[in-house]
């Protein structure tokens, strides 16, 4: 008996982790089922949220724990009450007081998950009554499983995206200053009718990207440019001139893309050149395009900010850009003595001549800083005196109509007073006097105004002699290179620039609608596609600011280009800068002129994101720096399983 009965304590026990062990099992498969359907439930509330990378509705926390609570129950009802959350970023990190549970259901039903939420930890704790193993004393059981689901993407470092189809100059880098992309580059121009195209090596070089004056461009990356041929004869981006021996770097077959074969420079770097330096000129007029692949295979491209994955246009007054739980806030101007500017409609045009922030929505709100947006009706134009700094972190500013300056846009004077009458298209007005240099005039200096009445830009003033007014740039036709008109203004619907020592700072939103995705800075400079209009940095005469933009730039409102879209040019014979009145972003001031012209720029533009425009410039002396991030724009998340 004393044997049987020590010897059924040792039966006991195996049959305990027999039945009970296998019975836990179940318990814990189940409680894994839970965890698993509750974080990805949760993932796919906030996916598409406001505080995700969506512009839908945004559950609360509330809603939150009734989600995650329903799920336990329909997988797990042993689990009841013991599970706890953590809110996940788009890489799948925890966000610092992000956890919820059951006990900590918030006593304000519409408190809102933190900004960047994009997915969910669950983690379940089940609890059961053994069968056997209470009669050894063990009365409860326990056992644990979690799950991690966030939203996030992955892409390729792209630091220029041009979208214009009808011809030469997609990227042009001109003036004085160095021009240093580090990343790849998207051309979609394709020849139809330009006047530089010329045959070398059997191959069509269509001048979609080039240099003049005294610049240079050194692409630490692959131009991805459109396939096609003209005439018979393959595509090439670049001018006849650098085709030196012939194409070089070209990929063998469709998709190839090789990354750069040097790591990227700090900005102004320009000792380590790419693979590729192709130099045309002589003497002062030397240039160089230096690049590491050219990859011509690539089919034309759409506006990635227009398919169904993008977000709304924050332009669109049917498109909500009020802080959450508030009205849309409206504003006449910016008010007086104001240091920080709120999100909201400036119906107005607006200048900023001294230091200002570009505010969040964290004053409204009183939580965490959800991003702030902002809509100018009529233009914005940032420009503080030297020394002055501006910025805005968290923030998309957009812009719609053209800045009513003079010199910016036609218009008409009365009483001292500037009225816009219309929109510019594209070219400046520059003094009377104003040749081009040898350069860009063909091998010359060109005459870049005639001075007539008929070209007078209204409410202009020549800075060489003051009183006189400035005149529009000779356009000139795109194949006999004869007069056709002038220019009428740059059409600016957004101009950032600023005195000698001055710095404008601004970083795109890292959560909500307009973020990247995995938590990159997202949008942060959006014109309306609609309404066109040009972007201007350092693009005043003797501008010199400091700009630094992290974040997307989107400007493509060229709302004709194709084979019917104008192709008329400035800056005569040689230099051709194209005359667009939408979807330029243009980059300092001053052409390297012989004579006469106004004040070139300085300072320096340097963006860490992807500029999505329909054209590139650069001119004046200003530095320019973009180094290319991950292309996960907007609107491009997807679910994954991370853990």
């Amino acid at each position: 008996m004393l044997l049987f009965a020590l010897a059924l304590i040792a039966i006991l026990g195996m049959a305990s982790v027999a039945v009970d062990g296998s019975f836990g099992l179940i318990q814990v498969r189940r409680a894994q089922n839970a965890a698993d359907f509750a974080a990805f439930a949760g993932a796919q509330q906030l996916n598409g949220s406001a505080v995700c990378d969506g512009s839908g509705a945004t559950p609360t926390r509330y809603q939150m724990v009734e989600l995650v609570q329903d799920t336990v129950n329909a997988n797990a009802a042993a689990i009841g009450t013991s599970w706890s959350a953590q809110f996940l970023d788009g890489l799948g990190r925890p966000i610092s007081g992000g956890t919820f549970s059951p006990a900590t259901v918030p006593a304000t039903p519409a408190s809102y998950p933190p900004p960047g939420a994009c997915g969910l930890t669950v983690t379940a704790n089940p609890q059961w009554k053994p069968f056997l193993a209470g009669i050894l004393g063990v009365q409860q059981m326990t056992g644990q499983a979690g799950a991690s689901v966030a939203a996030s993407t992955t892409g390729l470092p792209v630091s220029i995206v041009a979208l214009n189809k009808v011809g030469p100059h997609a990227i042009l880098g001109g003036g004085s200053g160095n021009f240093i992309v580090s990343g790849d580059m998207y051309l979609n121009t394709q020849v139809i009718n330009q006047p530089w195209s010329g045959v070398y090596g059997g191959v069509l070089f269509d001048d979609a990207i080039d240099a003049k004056t005294s610049s240079n461009l050194f692409v630490f990356g692959t131009i991805h440019s459109s396939n096609g041929t003209s005439g018979g004869h393959n595509l090439w981006p670049l001018d006849t001139c650098f085709g030196g021996s012939g194409p070089q770097g070209q990929g063998t077959g469709s998709g190839v893309a090789f990354q750069p074969a040097d790591p990227p420079p700090d900005s102004g770097d320009v000792g380590d050149l790419p693979s590729f330096p192709l130099t045309c000129g002589s003497g002062s007029n030397t240039v160089t395009v230096a690049y590491n692949h050219i990859d011509p295979t690539v089919a034309a491209i759409n506006d990635p900010l227009q398919g169904g994955a993008a977000p709304p246009n924050p332009a669109l007054s049917a498109t909500a850009i009020n802080c959450p739980g508030m009205s849309l806030q409206t504003f006449a101007s910016v008010p007086g003595g104001a240091t920080v500017l709120q999100p909201g409609e400036y119906t107005n045009p607006v200048k900023i001549t001294t230091a200002m922030t570009f505010g969040d929505c964290s004053a409204y709100t009183g939580e965490a800083a959800y991003p702030g947006i902002y809509r100018f009706d009529k233009g914005l134009w940032i420009d503080p005196a030297a020394g002055l700094t501006v910025t805005g972190s968290n923030v998309v500013l957009t812009t719609v109509k053209p800045y009513p300056v003079a010199g910016n846009v036609p218009g008409t004077v009365s009483g001292g007073v500037f009225t816009a009458t219309g929109s510019g298209n594209g070219a400046p007005c520059l003094p009377r006097a104003t040749k081009s240099s040898s350069a860009s005039g063909g091998g010359s200096p060109m005459a870049e105004t005639d001075g007539t009445s008929a070209s007078k830009c209204v409410g202009t003033v020549d800075p060489t002699s003051p009183g006189n007014p400035e005149y529009g740039a000779i356009v000139y036709g795109d194949t006999s290179f004869s007069p056709v008109g002038y220019g009428t203004g740059e059409n600016y619907g957004l101009m950032i620039g600023g005195g000698a020592g001055s710095h404008v700072n601004l970083t795109g939103p890292t959560t909500g609608t307009w973020s990247g995705s995995n938590n990159t800075p997202g949008l942060v400079l959006y014109q309306d596609p609609g309404t066109q209009a040009n972007d201007g940095f350092n693009g005043e005469p003797g501008d010199a600011a400091n700009i630094n933009v992290t974040g997307v730039i989107y400007d493509s409102s060229l709302t004709n280009y194709g084979s019917s879209a104008p192709l008329q040019y400035w800056d005569g014979t040689g230099g051709g800068i194209p005359l667009y009145a939408g979807g330029t972003l243009q980059t300092g001031n001053g052409a390297g002129w012989s004579s006469g012209g106004p004040t070139q720029s300085a300072g320096s533009f340097t963006v860490n994101g992807t500029c999505i425009v329909d054209q590139f410039n650069t001119d004046g002396a200003t530095t320019i720096t973009i180094f290319g991030q991950p292309y996960t724009l907007p609107g491009s998340g997807g679910l994954s399983l991370i853990g």
